[in-house]
């Protein structure tokens, strides 16, 4: 039987660490963790007020542009790291890094947040951001109800036994974020809670994401570390048979010629757009709440594959755009694991408090004694005839201070990626990209 597996994962860990203990009546220190037998906090479904007419349009245009600030980050950002690893074939998840980031953005204050809500689109105002994120958070984990696909969805804080934090930020982690906390001993055992972490990372995607956080990258003064994943499985809904697999050239980024095994079939009710420079299809899965969009270049000799990727306007244009078609396609088999520092990407698109002592992360422990050390993301794609399977972990780093008919004549479209080529995997309710990568050797 030919599959697709796609296996999707977002982790993000954040370590913070005081000098001090917080003492105000409005801490809470994690003796156990959190939640019941899952280690779950049993978290709140905000109230929804749509009295009327004005508070039900206002809600709709802050989500629908929260939608577009992420699809605006998500495809800008991934722009900024192909042009960093234009030689590289590699593939990064927006959609773990944003979550991530989504549980940093609940905790800062002053300029570091509005630095981070100036890169990720996210609102300035509490009010507005929390209610607008969790309606999205959760129509993802939605996704975990549909029988033709394996998807699970977690954030995860591990949290320094001993060090306080404030009431609110647990509540807004939980309630806002589905978050669960683990205890976890930083202080005295820093390296166990590396090993700790990186198993819950291998178990969560099927041990393709190993040794997220390495060695050494964790210290007595981390005090939070936190975790978004996602993992992702299902089948094609048009799968490849292994015996149309064929060897061909593909030309790589360098203009080198190389043999590859190439996927191919013809199949009709294939999504197809054409740009002025590049031709788009989406490769459907069993589930509707998936897809994959491909993007070939019409140049056969690419020298900068960066171009080709679309912004948000051109992205959502393709997307309304999409007609059906009968589609001859190739598609080279391929395999990627990326592991990515995003650190200096990160402070170079505007976050730069946030990482060294200006920070303000005071609205996590009262005290502005913590920044952000790393950002680390390991990713995990591969396609063949049997199918997809990708996996992505995210890490955050903080420290402290201290189909139609057709005539029997009629000629189908033609997709054959013997170049360079983008991929975005996104989810099709709101059509936000999961994963974004290239190939480009």
């Amino acid at each position: 039987m030919t599959r697709k597996i796609l296996l999707a994962l977002a982790i993000m860990v954040v370590g913070l660490s005081s000098c001090r203990s917080l003492k105000t009546n409005d801490t809470e220190t994690i003796s156990e963790p959190a939640g019941s037998g899952d280690g779950r906090f049993v978290g709140h479904v905000p109230s929804e007020d749509k009295t009327n007419n004005n508070t039900m349009t206002t809600e709709t245009e802050q989500f629908n542009n929260m939608l577009h600030n992420m699809n605006d980050f998500s495809l800008e950002f991934f722009r900024k790291l192909s042009k960093n690893n234009s030689s590289e074939s590699m593939a990064f998840s927006p959609a773990s890094l944003n979550m991530a980031m989504a549980i940093v953005y609940s905790g800062a204050r002053e300029e570091t947040r509005q630095q981070i809500s100036n890169l990720f689109g996210f609102d300035p105002q509490h009010s507005v951001f929390h209610p607008a994120y969790h309606a999205y958070f959760s129509e993802l984990k939605e996704i975990s109800k549909d029988t033709l696909v394996d998807f699970n969805l977690a954030n995860r804080v591990f949290l320094e036994q001993s060090y306080p934090v404030l009431s609110q930020y647990i509540s807004d982690v939980e309630k806002w974020h589905d978050g669960a906390f683990e205890k976890t001993d930083f202080r005295n055992n820093p390296r166990l809670a590396e090993n700790r972490i990186n198993s819950w990372v291998e178990d969560f995607t099927r041990d393709r994401i190993k040794d997220l956080i390495p060695s050494g990258s964790l210290s007595d003064l981390t005090r939070l570390v936190l975790v978004n994943a996602i993992y992702i499985k299902s089948d094609w809904k048009f799968p490849f048979e292994k015996e149309m697999t064929e060897e061909k050239m593909f030309r790589t980024i360098s203009g080198d010629e190389v043999l590859r095994d190439f996927m191919i079939q013809r199949q009709s009710g294939i999504p197809w757009y054409e740009g002025e420079d590049f031709t788009a299809m989406e490769l459907p899965y069993t589930t509707p709440d998936l897809s994959l969009i491909l993007i070939k270049p019409n140049d056969k000799s690419v020298t900068d594959i960066t171009r080709y990727i679309p912004d948000a306007d051109t992205y959502n244009k393709m997307i309304r755009e999409f007609r059906q078609e009968e589609v001859e396609m190739e598609i080279p088999s391929f395999k990627l694991e990326t592991a990515l520092s995003l650190t200096e990407p990160l402070q170079e698109a505007g976050i730069e408090e946030a990482f060294d002592e200006r920070a303000d992360f005071s609205g996590i422990s009262g005290e502005r004694d913590l920044h952000i050390s790393a950002v680390l993301q390991k990713v995990f794609f591969e396609i063949d005839e049997k199918g997809s399977e990708a996996a992505a972990a995210t890490a955050v780093i903080v420290v402290t201070t201290s189909m139609p008919a057709y005539p029997p004549d009629f000629q189908p479209k033609s997709f054959i990626a013997d170049r360079p080529f983008i991929f975005i995997l996104k989810e099709n309710k709101f059509n936000t990209p999961l994963f974004t990568g290239q190939i480009v050797k």
